[in-house]
């Protein structure tokens, strides 16, 4: 074990520093030594988290490192008969929020119930799980952050009975440490994944309208930008007024000038970006629900008249959705209802 050390010469002063050196290095390896993978992972994280302005790169290693210490209790969960009730019945509380949100958005593409259009809207649910798997982290994040204080004060209460906590995970050592990082990391990680799925919009959305995602017209986006940065950014223009007005020339308020300037900026990026990435996922979406209505649940013949390069899907006896590529509209196809001509129905 001491062949890669420094041999302590003969003068004192030497020997007590590479003896401290020493002892550091064996405390480190015996530290590191006791970590498990994730404990070394969520570790890495935080360090990064502490020295790295990039917080996307720590949520990514919070996602690896939560998930590989929680898939064996999920699989020990699954492998009970409550324990699969329980998660049947929470799958199955998201897929009907998930067909609910997949069929008002054909509905909002083609025009009419996404009754007539049951392959377009398989489609739609299979575009929409990444979001839907965003939503379904949040909740598991959200149970998590609310959960763990309380565990953590009933075992306060309860260690002067002799009572000790059951384990969640299988970690052998610093458990409440590893609890600790694993909240803080929790936390970076949520913040990343509500500005991505913009959760409180969503829920509003669905309390007053079926449609889960609008698309607004860029005067709408940054209205509703300013909106969301502006209690964050309020006091910090409000204190770079006051700082310009009293005093500019002392070098300590300068400093913090730059810093609430980099802070806000870093506000401004962080929203815009996640509100863009939103906008486009959402217009992608209803752009390929409409290609797929079109080339593929239309039908390009049939007994009533139909335009040139255009597709139908019978409505009734009557009445058809007519479906013609038009790079003039915000999905590239045209959706509308006809009656139908056939020889039983001539006009």
């Amino acid at each position: 074990m001491f062949k890669n050390k420094l041999l302590p010469p003969a003068f004192s002063l030497a020997r007590y520093i590479i003896n401290i050196n020493n002892r550091v290095y064996d405390g480190l390896l015996a530290f590191v030594g006791k970590l498990s993978f994730v404990q070394k992972l969520y570790l890495f994280a935080f360090i990064l988290l502490c020295f790295n302005k990039s917080l996307a790169i720590v949520a990514a290693i919070t996602v690896v490192g939560l998930l590989a210490e929680f898939w064996p209790l999920f699989t020990r969960v699954w492998h009970s008969l409550a324990g699969k009730a329980v998660l049947l019945l929470f799958y199955a509380v998201i897929a009907n929020f998930a067909l609910a949100g997949a069929a008002s958005v054909v509905n909002e593409v083609v025009g009419v119930s996404s009754s007539h259009f049951s392959y377009t809207h398989n489609f739609a649910i299979l575009l929409y799980l990444p979001a839907w798997t965003l939503a379904i982290s949040i909740i598991a994040l959200l149970v998590l952050q609310v959960f763990v204080p309380f565990y953590l004060f009933t075992l306060l209460l309860l260690k002067p009975f002799g009572i000790d906590g059951f384990n969640l995970t299988n970690l052998q050592h610093y458990q409440k440490w590893t609890m600790f990082f694993r909240l803080v990391l929790s936390s970076i990680l949520l913040y990343h994944l509500a500005l991505l799925s913009d959760v409180d919009s969503v829920i509003e959305e669905n309390l007053d309208n079926p449609k889960l995602l609008s698309i607004q017209s860029p005067a709408a986006e940054q209205s509703e930008l300013k909106k969301v940065i502006q209690i964050s950014v309020d006091e910090l223009e409000q204190a770079k007024k006051d700082q310009e007005i009293t005093n500019s020339k002392k070098p300590k308020e300068n400093s913090d000038n730059s810093t609430l300037n980099t802070l806000e900026q870093e506000i401004t990026t962080s929203v815009n970006k996640s509100k863009q990435l939103r906008a486009l996922y959402a217009q992608k979406t209803r752009e390929f629900i409409a290609h797929f209505a079109y080339q593929l649940e239309a039908d390009g013949k049939s007994r009533c008249a139909i335009s040139n390069n255009a597709h139908i899907v019978e409505l009734n006896d009557y009445e058809i959705l007519e479906i013609s590529p038009d790079m003039s509209k915000p999905y590239g196809y045209h959706f509308e209802v006809k009656v139908c001509q056939s020889p039983a129905f001539p006009l």
